[in-house]
């Protein structure tokens, strides 16, 4: 998390079931993050902006909160099934005709 400071990202906070968006202003001396949470109404669009007025006050990140890993990152890790190699017209007669 740490090359994320100073940016917004989606944050997946433990007993929530949707990432949350975050600036992460600073870290702490013990190792804990100090963020900032969007205001209601503020647009997505302009959250890389981050303007003061647009986030709430300061507050502690806690603790096993971690960056959040879309799906299309996790499908991709996924080891893929091998094909099943198709018989040619060939290898199908001549198991027919036994």
């Amino acid at each position: 998390m740490e090359k994320n400071i100073g940016k917004v990202i989606l944050v997946s906070l433990p007993n929530t079931k949707r990432p949350q968006y975050r600036w992460i202003v600073k870290k702490r001396e013990d190792g804990r993050y100090i963020t900032r949470t969007p205001k209601i109404g503020v647009l997505l669009r302009t959250l890389q902006m981050k303007k003061n007025e647009d986030f709430g006050k300061e507050t502690l990140l806690p603790i096993g909160s971690k960056p959040y890993i879309g799906m299309k990152t996790a499908k991709n890790k996924r080891k893929t099934k091998t094909k099943k190699k198709k018989k040619t017209k060939r290898e199908h007669f001549h198991i027919r005709n036994k």
